[in-house]
């Protein structure tokens, strides 16, 4: 298996930023300095193949959320500790979350 990291500098987003971003990702909220989504999905076997894509995600794009899981239920939080708060690559992940919550459902 070959793994290309995909390492992006992070860009710290101010508050009037965050809230644009946040505008088009309506589930997700910002709670202590972080993005935040609790997730419910249909199983623990959909829910586990849906960890797994993050976490290979993540692994790709060097950046991991923290992620916690109980049956089929997932509280998603995403933030640049290198930064000091929410970037352009915890959005960018966000986003890819989605896509994968989509497919999932």
């Amino acid at each position: 298996m070959y793994n290309k990291v995909i390492k992006q500098a992070p860009v710290l987003f101010n508050q009037a930023k965050l809230e644009a971003e946040l505008a088009g990702l309506t589930p997700w909220k910002y709670v202590n300095g972080s993005l935040h989504r609790d997730v419910e999905l249909t199983d623990f076997e959909t829910t586990w193949a849906f960890l797994n894509k993050i976490a290979m995600r993540s692994h790709l794009w060097g950046h991991h959320p923290t992620l916690t899981t109980t049956y089929n239920r997932v509280s998603i939080s995403l933030t640049t500790h290198d930064a000091g708060g929410v970037t352009n690559i915890d959005v960018k992940m966000a986003k890819q979350i989605e896509k994968y919550l989509t497919k999932s459902q």
